[in-house]
């Protein structure tokens, strides 16, 4: 029952703009973009000196410098690291004016870039959705043998890959676990993804699709 309550409140929380997807990838929360209307602080951040490049694929808004201003508030690197480029791209504008945009963020010492989704409208920018996968390699390999030493995962690992870790932020984990960041390490073809805590070197939840 724990686990179909916390299932519900993921739901919840993709809200009305997700495509149906199926239990597991529900059940993987790092595994699709997460929804949810809100930004980063400042303190999230520790940015509010912009040392990357913000490029605009195609011809950008009139008010891009405003728009770029408020992006270096909204977006963060995992700490230790620091993004280099940053590029942003309009995937739709709706009849009401609002404008959509696909955000992709890099960083030279990490292997994927972070994907951030944002609104525009009557001047302001309200992020919607995010994929972060920009982490270290010595910390994604750190938080994937935390999180096979959790038994539950253990046992589910028998001929599974390569998991996928991504970076959850404080507003999504505080829906499972406390309003902190976190990581999902994820194996999709054992349908099992755990939630870890490096502060406390510890999975505070598991999700599984047996269950």
């Amino acid at each position: 029952m724990r686990i179909k309550a916390r299932i519900c409140a993921l739901f919840s929380f993709l809200g009305d703009n997700m495509e149906k997807i199926s239990i597991l990838i529900i059940i993987a929360i790092s595994t699709a973009l997460i929804i949810g209307a809100g930004c980063i602080t400042d303190t999230e951040t520790g940015n509010k000196d912009r040392s990357y490049t913000i490029v605009w694929t195609g011809t950008p808004p009139v008010d891009h410098k405003l728009i770029e201003a408020e992006l270096s508030h909204q977006i963060a690197p995992y700490p230790g690291t620091g993004y280099d480029n940053v590029t942003v791209s309009v995937t739709e504008k709706d009849e009401d004016g609002a404008m959509h945009f696909r955000v992709s963020a890099t960083s030279p010492t990490c292997r994927y870039p972070d994907l951030y989704d944002f609104a525009y409208r009557n001047r302001e920018l309200i992020q919607t959705g995010y994929l972060l996968e920009a982490i270290p390699e010595t910390t994604r390999q750190d938080a994937i043998g935390i999180a096979m030493q959790h038994p539950e995962i253990a046992d589910a690992l028998s001929g599974a890959g390569v998991p996928t870790v991504k970076r959850i932020l404080p507003e999504t984990s505080a829906k499972f676990y406390v309003a902190k960041t976190c990581l999902s390490v994820t194996w999709a073809d054992a349908s099992v993804s755990a939630l870890v805590d490096m502060d406390s070197r510890s999975v505070v939840e598991v999700w599984s699709g047996n269950e």
